[in-house]
């Protein structure tokens, strides 16, 4: 595959689609639409934060692309300029949540929907987070926190629910944690 040219056809406030035209190992010319975020610096930062009763930080949060709530790990953009990815994923950390984590430590990256978007994940692991106050979550952002035990993780994420959604980065991350020996 050659890219041959890149077009904008869309510029929104949070993503833009490009237009790319590429051309295939057999000389044929086609087109693929992609979405981009816009004002995204790095990669997306995805947390991992485990209190000191080894308890999972976890988010219900609405998304309006699904126009539904979905449960999932704290994460955010590293949109600030200068900001480092992990200044990014503790400031994500407290602002959606209340807990602090003194330290982070990166996991691995992925990508998340290759087909369609041109999105990086960068998995950090938040170990003894602690909760220090009220969450600061942004005016479109409706975020319900909650923890679960660590050893009771994947039955929670595989519990039948009705009008919610789970984010399967939950459990992308477990085998990872264990194999690096951090959970």
């Amino acid at each position: 595959m050659k890219i041959l040219s890149r077009e904008v056809a869309f510029n929104g406030k949070f993503v833009r689609i490009i237009k790319k035209t590429f051309k295939t190992k057999s000389g044929k010319i086609g087109i693929w639409e992609v979405v981009e975020r816009v004002k995204l610096h790095k990669r997306i930062v995805i947390v991992f934060a485990l209190t000191k009763n080894k308890e999972v930080v976890l988010e219900k949060n609405y998304r309006v692309p699904l126009e539904n709530y979905v449960i999932e790990l704290p994460a955010g953009l590293t949109d600030k300029e200068g900001e480092t990815e992990q200044e990014a994923a503790k400031r994500e950390l407290f602002e959606e949540t209340g807990y602090v984590a003194k330290e982070v430590v990166e996991v691995f990256t992925s990508v998340g929907s290759p087909g369609l978007t041109n999105s990086e994940y960068v998995y950090f692991f938040a170990p003894n987070v602690e909760f220090v106050g009220k969450q600061t979550a942004e005016d479109e952002e409706e975020i319900e926190v909650f923890t679960v035990p660590l050893d009771k993780l994947v039955d929670f994420v595989l519990e039948p629910r009705e009008n919610i959604k789970i984010d399967d980065k939950i459990l992308n991350v477990i085998p990872v944690l264990k194999h690096k020996q951090l959970i």
